[in-house]
């Protein structure tokens, strides 16, 4: 009875990971509310997350419409789109996440046992590290004018984030979903052809490595997603190619999930909206965590080879006209999404965090500065639980 629970959860990742605004999140918020209780639910819900952890970067890299774990992507996918590689850039991600699952699944009996030791210097260190996560936002820039924008949006972020408390979806989705497209709409330059070849070497085993340390950290630390390390390591790594970051960026995304699903089990706590909904739904066996790993191996082979068919069909498609009509249908559908999940509230939260996004992309800082919004509501957090 898994498998085909595990293939209808495949299907909607893929679903999701191509409608921009449409995470497996919210998906699993809706579980989470169903009657359903027990394996079968839960190996859906994993099936669904590892698979979107791949099918989310085709918007991004086809449409330039990210999700909250892909925002990083844009640029450098942006820039092997411009020079007719945007398949290589699909490539890299899919290599960067299956090598963070494969090699994730043989580190998790280690992972498991570290997070389970150590448990209270995790939850002590939480907020120093958030905070350094948060210098690093304003420091990181390549010069003081961006420092200084980089601190006002921290700010702003932040305020927002306080402000609009529980509006998790409208603000990830205002500030790169909505912000980035509309930008991608402004920007559209002619795209090169496209090659049908993909070279993807040895080269990009060690920007895995390095994801996959970075989704480990992720799957810990609260407020702190995919995008946000990524964003931290590109500070220390100079010269990072587009290949290479595109590759480490797949791993932290496909890692993020994985390890998250360890931690559940190790500190019973939730990292993501995905683990909330499985808390409250699966046994925690050692039986269920070892299905639940082979589950998600699984279910990245199909998210892999799903987006790199996909990918190819999306070149013989989409031209320049298609991409801006498609654009503008993910901006509706993100709208429409925010209005149904949070009303009117998340409606207002939408229109400040779009403007707060638009800014963050005209000033050049660092987009991953609007995770302040997270980050700063949960340090406080942590403060207060260890005063």
């Amino acid at each position: 009875m898994i498998l085909p629970w595990l293939l209808l959860g495949s299907i909607a990742g893929i679903i999701a990971g191509l409608l921009p605004g449409l995470h497996s999140n919210n998906v699993a918020i809706l579980l989470a509310a169903s009657p359903f209780f027990g394996e079968e639910i839960s190996i859906f819900m994993l099936g669904m997350c590892i698979t979107q952890s791949f099918t989310e970067f085709i918007p991004s890299i086809f449409l330039g419409a990210p999700s909250e774990n892909t925002f990083e992507s844009i640029l450098p996918a942006h820039r092997m789109l411009l020079e007719g590689k945007a398949l290589e850039a699909v490539c890299c991600t899919v290599l960067g996440g299956l090598i963070a699952v494969l090699i994730g699944s043989a580190l998790t009996p280690f992972f498991f046992s570290f997070i389970e030791q150590n448990t209270q210097q995790i939850i002590t260190s939480t907020p120093f590290i958030l905070a350094f996560a948060l210098l690093i936002f304003i420091l990181g820039e390549k010069n003081w004018k961006k420092s200084i924008w980089a601190a006002f949006i921290v700010i702003a972020a932040a305020s927002q984030g306080m402000l609009f408390e529980g509006q998790i979806f409208p603000l990830i989705t205002g500030y790169f979903g909505i912000a980035g497209t509309l930008h991608s709409l402004r920007e559209h330059p002619a795209k090169a052809k496209q090659e049908e070849k993909a070279e993807v070497g040895r080269e990009h085993f060690g920007s895995a490595i390095i994801g996959l340390i970075g989704g480990a950290l992720v799957s810990v630390m609260p407020g702190i997603g995919s995008n946000t390390a990524a964003g931290i390591i590109n500070v220390f790594k100079k010269n990072n190619s587009s290949k290479g970051y595109l590759t480490m960026l797949g791993s932290i995304n496909a890692s993020n999930f994985f390890f998250s699903f360890a931690t559940l089990f190790a500190l019973s706590k939730a990292r993501n909206g995905t683990m909330l909904a499985l808390k409250d739904k699966m046994f925690f066996t050692p039986e269920m965590l070892y299905i639940g790993t082979l589950s998600m191996i699984a279910a990245a082979g199909i998210g892999g080879l799903a987006t790199i068919i996909l990918s190819k069909k999306a070149m013989g498609i989409l031209d320049e006209q298609k991409t801006k009509k498609l654009s503008i249908a993910s901006i509706i559908l993100m709208i429409a999404l925010v209005g149904i999940f949070c009303g009117g509230i998340g409606i207002v939260t939408l229109f400040f965090a779009t403007a707060l996004g638009l800014l963050t992309i005209t000033t050049g800082v660092r987009r991953s500065t609007c995770m302040s919004a997270l980050i700063v509501p949960v340090m406080f957090f942590y403060i207060f639980i260890l005063s």
